[in-house]
């Protein structure tokens, strides 16, 4: 059993101004980049003062951070989730693949921000970013070798490429997922766990 799929944020009724300076940074930073944002289109975008913007946050760094370090440690939970369970592997990778999906579709373009622009972030914190991030590509790494040791998989897998190739399909998915699509999230996991696990299994 997977998750259930977590409320969406990205247009829930927040009116909070410290929300409403989340959602416009998420947002300026997945149009224009991290470095492409100023203090003052964050400002402006919510219609504000740039100083009244430090009644709430700290800095920029401060919300970038905020909003990476929050969305790692969903994928992080999620899987976790899964890992708990004992599922064999195959039914494991599927049900992580469908709860990736399930965290893009709330918000693409945040999850954008989260795979692609952690690199801007200053140190310590880029340490310990790339570290929860190296605890989900482990979840991914053990679960494919379990399923080559229990016979589930097969024998000649290459874990490292196998994996690298998964999530490598998985981080582009805000690339191209549309919640005006017709095809709904777990859909789309579906027929993408069809298609990257397919060439996985044993073959009798």
């Amino acid at each position: 059993m997977s998750l259930e799929p977590s409320p969406a944020p990205a247009n829930a009724a927040r009116t909070g101004p410290r929300e409403l300076i989340f959602d416009a940074a998420t947002r300026l930073f997945g149009e224009r980049g991290y470095t492409g944002t100023t203090m003052r289109d964050i400002a402006k975008a919510v219609g504000i003062l740039p100083g009244s913007l430090y009644a709430h946050i700290q800095s920029k760094d401060a919300v970038l951070l905020e909003i990476i370090e929050g969305g790692v440690d969903r994928f992080n939970a999620a899987a976790d989730h899964v890992d708990e369970q004992g599922l064999p592997a195959g039914e494991a990778l599927h049900a992580v693949i469908r709860e990736h999906l399930r965290i893009v579709a709330e918000n693409p373009q945040r999850t954008l921000v989260v795979f692609h622009q952690w690199r801007f972030l200053e140190e310590p914190h880029r340490s310990r970013l790339l570290t929860k991030r190296r605890h989900y590509e482990e979840f991914f790494t053990h679960t494919v070798r379990a399923g080559v040791v229990d016979e589930e998989f097969d024998a000649g897998l290459d874990v490292k490429v196998t994996v690298l190739g998964i999530l490598g399909a998985l981080n582009w998915t805000p690339e191209w997922y549309s919640p005006s699509g017709p095809a709904t999230s777990d859909q789309i996991a579906d027929a993408l766990a069809a298609s990257l696990l397919s060439g996985l299994y044993r073959r009798s």
